[in-house]
């Protein structure tokens, strides 16, 4: 049974022609969740929607000003095989709140008969007038972060430390900082597992992840005492479905960030990993704005976090350090990469530059 109730069960990504809506963001790393739909989600995407960004680099798909002209030049407009339409909120900004100027553009599109799908912490239907508005035109919102789109009983619950059969193997992500790649590291290592032969699923926590495999737990909206049990159970109904080898667990914030260090420990219990992937950017020295913490080197962050699980008297270790390397050239890439390895005797790659096929390797054959 699907951990997300009937909304998402009832939009088919292959069948859905989505508009991403990024408006002044599509240039920052505030549209992660639009860029990681598009890489990853299997919807069909139509365009992206900015009035204030003139360059289409980014994105392999239409970016237009409006959503009247998206709709006008939709290549999906006559396209039999799509059953629905929906405008995504392609942003996660701190916070999550909608942006004020954003409201006369979800109006319009619920107007014009699109779904509206929201990973924001600032819940759709809880405005009034988008409420009254999707029911007049028979419109859905799906607010992914509302824990009443999940099992109650997947995010009420305690953590227990519940044990796993040696089989059944779990591998978290952790990273320095925010937005450095954790969900993309992820999703790349799982699909390394699988061409490599092993069993091998994707574990949501965020809202981008959930819009990308459709399950998961958004795990940032979950009460605090139930973060960890919330992660837990999610685990535990994926080896019971699937019986993977490996699961791979999407991480969160980070240990050293002062707003969201309370979601990794979370998930450090709750997940009770059997190894760590550690993520970091290149070059990133400081927590991002507004603080002005320094980030300690790969080595430290590898003590800390192996340190911190030894509290539950976990003995994992981290097997491998997937890094960002996009402000660098494919050659200062590899000599940064190379070094790091050389530093920490670890395999360390970029999981979008060259693969995570080393790491994954180096995580079977560590329990082998």
């Amino acid at each position: 049974m699907s951990v997300i109730k009937s909304f998402a069960q009832s939009l088919n990504p292959e069948e859905t022609a989505l508009f991403i809506l990024t408006e002044g963001f599509t240039n920052t790393h505030h549209a992660k969740t639009a860029e990681g739909v598009i890489k990853y989600g299997k919807w069909k995407i139509d365009s992206i929607i900015d009035s204030q960004y003139h360059s289409n680099e980014a994105y392999s798909y239409p970016l237009v000003k409006t959503l009247r002209k998206a709709l006008e030049q939709s290549k999906y407009a006559n396209d039999n095989s799509i059953k629905d339409r929906a405008l995504l909120i392609g942003i996660a900004p701190a916070g999550g709140k909608i942006p004020e100027n954003w409201l006369s553009i979800i109006k319009e599109a619920i107007v014009s008969g699109l779904h509206i799908i929201s990973g924001l912490h600032e819940f759709l239907e809880d405005l009034d007038e988008i409420q009254d508005l999707a029911k007049r035109h028979q419109v859905r919102l799906w607010d992914l972060r509302n824990p009443d789109q999940y099992q109650s009983s997947l995010i009420n619950a305690i953590a227990k430390l519940n044990k796993r059969s040696v089989q059944n193997k779990v591998v978290t992500m952790v990273g320095s900082d925010c937005s450095v790649g954790k969900m993309c590291t992820a999703l790349e290592l799982n699909k390394s597992l699988l061409e490599l032969g092993t069993s091998s699923q994707f574990i949501a926590t965020g809202q981008t992840g959930i819009m990308i495999s459709g399950n998961g737990i958004p795990l940032d909206r979950v009460i605090g005492d139930f973060m960890a049990g919330s992660v837990e159970q999610e685990i535990s109904r994926v080896i019971e479905k699937y019986n993977p080898q490996f699961s791979i667990v999407e991480g969160q914030g980070s240990l050293l960030h002062p707003a969201y260090s309370s979601v990794t420990l979370s998930l450090l219990h709750g997940s009770n990993p059997d190894a760590l992937i550690l993520c970091h950017k290149a070059n990133k020295s400081k927590i991002d704005d507004p603080y002005t913490i320094t980030i300690p080197s790969i080595a430290k962050l590898i003590e800390i976090y192996e340190n911190v699980l030894s509290l539950i008297e976990n003995k994992s270790k981290v097997i491998g350090i997937a890094v960002n390397t996009s402000t660098l050239s494919d050659a200062e890439a590899r000599e940064y990469l190379d070094g790091l390895a050389t530093e920490i005797s670890l395999p360390c790659s970029d999981p979008i530059r060259f693969g995570m096929e080393e790491i994954a390797k180096n995580l079977i054959g560590s329990f082998v």
